[in-house]
């Protein structure tokens, strides 16, 4: 029996394993759902005690200043779900929103939200903007809010209310793992199960394009529940992987 040489048993030893079909498995899709506004609930909305029983992984926005705002983040996290704060800015917080500096008044009321946040949310991970059109696009006070997400070790998902928006930039530059581009479940006038799975097989069309996608919908309406209920299985069969937002992060 003759014996390998060094030379060729060295290039064997840094071959890649193969699978049955001679090729290394692709990583499979991935989509990270987030519901937004936990701590708002009505007697006509999905109660928040079937949201948590979902198994498969979905991360919570938890409002502050809510009615349900603690009960909300607690049950999030005994669920086992991955939790996040998410933080109005306009029109709820009344900015000046200067371009070429940040006002103080608007540093010291995002920034005493953002303490409130800290104390009623503990636990979260991440933070996402509720609504904050205007001061998505004001880079300054992007620059100053990164700063507090950083120094707290969270993530920043950029709901891209604006166009405009620099937040996710803002939060690059901070150091911060951001993302940018939800697609959303509902909108204004749709929010039924129809509409919901419309866009969730978009955002699996986009997953499968660029390797991940997140979508946003809101755990008020009984059509996005039905809907990720029956459509979530479905595209794990047919091979996507559902993840938590900090999956998708970067």
């Amino acid at each position: 029996m003759k014996v390998l040489s060094s030379a060729l048993f060295v290039s064997l030893a840094v071959l890649p394993p193969v699978c049955g079909g001679g090729e290394t498995p692709a990583a499979r899709p991935r989509i990270a759902v987030v519901l937004d506004d936990f701590g708002l609930t009505y007697k006509k909305n999905v109660p928040d005690e079937r949201w948590m029983a979902v198994t498969w992984p979905v991360t919570f926005a938890v409002m502050p200043s809510s009615p349900r705002t603690k009960a909300a983040a607690k049950a999030t996290l005994a669920a086992g779900h991955e939790l996040i704060i998410h933080f109005p800015f306009d029109p709820f917080l009344s900015l000046e929103l200067p371009k070429d500096r940040v006002s103080p008044a608007d540093l010291s009321a995002v920034t005493r939200l953002w303490n409130e946040c800290l104390r009623d949310i503990p636990g979260a991970v991440g933070v996402n903007n509720h609504r904050g059109y205007k001061a998505t696009q004001n880079r300054p006070l992007m620059e100053a809010f990164m700063k507090l997400v950083k120094a707290k070790g969270m993530f920043f998902l950029d709901s891209g209310v604006s166009p405009k928006s620099v937040a996710k930039d803002e939060a690059a530059k901070a150091g911060v793992p951001a993302a940018r581009g939800y697609i959303f479940l509902e909108d204004n006038k749709h929010h039924d199960k129809a509409f919901c799975s419309k866009m969730l097989r978009r955002a699996a069309s986009k997953a499968r394009k660029q390797g991940w996608a997140v979508a946003i919908g809101h755990h008020y309406y009984h059509g996005t529940y039905d809907c990720l209920v029956e459509e979530v299985p479905k595209l794990q069969a047919e091979g996507f992987e559902f993840v938590k937002a900090s999956g998708v992060v970067r």
